[in-house]
């Protein structure tokens, strides 16, 4: 499905409470490419940044990247993920930068590692490895855990790497599109959508069946192949596993996957 180009229709223009993927439609002067979860996977995101700079758009358009979070953790290239997209801060394309609910657990080890042991198991090892971060043999205990979380933190300083990740946003609205790393609760307001639920949810809003007031593109939940519902996209193909990182690009009314 890699590839897979799609064309929708051309939206009303009547002003609605709700709109379908069918209808959703970016502003003219923006291109939009959202990346699902990478999980330490720098080879595969390298890669697709170079698909993206190749890309060729109109001269008033602007190429915007959206990272959906969980850009950590799991694969052996944490670091080096992060390196990758602090090296295009200075290029032509805008990027945003979305909290994963990895990301929130890596800032739990790093504010209160002892009790925060669970990440190790959690793809935080992984993390720690290309930090350079060593851990002594046995069980992972508090006393590791501290000496880890220390290191990391300052690994992170040196590499410029904390503030940044730490600036991360939990949403982002472009044109129809709401964008985010694991959904949202249909039945709240998008306004009263918090942290855990923008970094964790699952149900009810993976079933459900509904126009919403944007299409929601979103990570998270780990699928063998890009999912489009008539309320939301889902694009977290499991990178650190499978090999396949998925970008979904968006311009005007038309998708594509990069």
């Amino acid at each position: 499905m890699f590839g897979w180009f799609g064309k929708k229709k051309t939206p009303t223009q009547s002003v609605r409470k709700a709109v379908t993927f069918d209808e959703a439609a970016i502003p003219d002067n923006v291109v939009v490419y959202a990346i699902g979860d990478i999980h330490g996977r720098a080879d595969l995101l390298e890669r697709k940044l170079a698909k993206i700079r190749d890309d060729e758009v109109a001269a008033s358009q602007q190429k915007t990247v959206i990272y959906l979070g969980d850009l950590v953790d799991r694969g052996l290239q944490s670091k080096h993920v992060i390196d990758l997209i602090l090296a295009h801060q200075d290029s032509a394309l805008q990027q945003v930068w979305l909290m994963g609910n990895h990301e929130e657990f890596m800032f739990k080890f790093l504010d209160d590692p002892e009790n925060s042991l669970e990440w190790w198991g959690y793809g935080g090892a992984e993390t720690l490895l290309s930090y350079n971060v060593s851990v002594a043999p046995g069980a992972f205990n508090g006393k590791k855990a501290v000496k880890a979380s220390q290191d990391l933190q300052s690994a992170m300083a040196d590499a410029g790497h904390e503030p940044f990740l730490r600036g991360f946003r939990d949403s982002f609205e472009v044109g129809d599109y709401l964008f985010v790393h694991a959904g949202i609760d249909p039945e709240r307001p998008f306004a009263d959508q918090g942290p855990e639920t923008l970094r964790w949810i699952r149900e009810p809003f993976l079933s459900h069946a509904s126009p919403l007031a944007r299409v929601v593109v979103h990570g998270h939940t780990v699928v063998e192949e890009p999912v489009i519902r008539v309320n939301r996209v889902g694009i977290d193909t499991g990178a650190y596993y499978s090999g396949n990182l998925t970008c979904l690009r968006l311009e005007k009314t038309g998708y594509r996957f990069l």
